[in-house]
């Protein structure tokens, strides 16, 4: 089984992600590319010990940025929406 590490990066603390977390107990993860829908699943419920409802990932496009005359492109990421069930909650990503 794969850790924790390997599947979840970071939990998105944005306005829009706080806002579909309080409306539809939905939390925001960036996930590694390589992960799928199970792994995020399993990771979520094991370490977070909570039910899962679904989950829907998409891979944002990285954007392109201008220094000077010089462009760049920043990474690709994988975003995972995690509904949980009713009356759920993960307290370590409560402010």
């Amino acid at each position: 089984m794969k850790e924790l590490y390997a599947v979840i990066e970071k939990a998105l603390l944005s306005e829009k992600s706080l806002g579909i977390r309080e409306t539809n107990s939905t939390y925001v993860f960036n996930v590694n590319k390589k992960a799928n829908k199970k792994d995020i699943k399993d990771m979520v419920e094991k370490y977070f010990n909570v039910k899962v409802e679904n989950v829907h990932t998409l891979i944002n496009r990285g954007k392109y940025r201008r220094v000077g005359k010089y462009t760049g492109k920043l990474s690709n990421f994988k975003k995972a929406y995690v509904k949980l069930k009713d009356g759920q909650r993960i307290s370590a990503l409560e402010a």
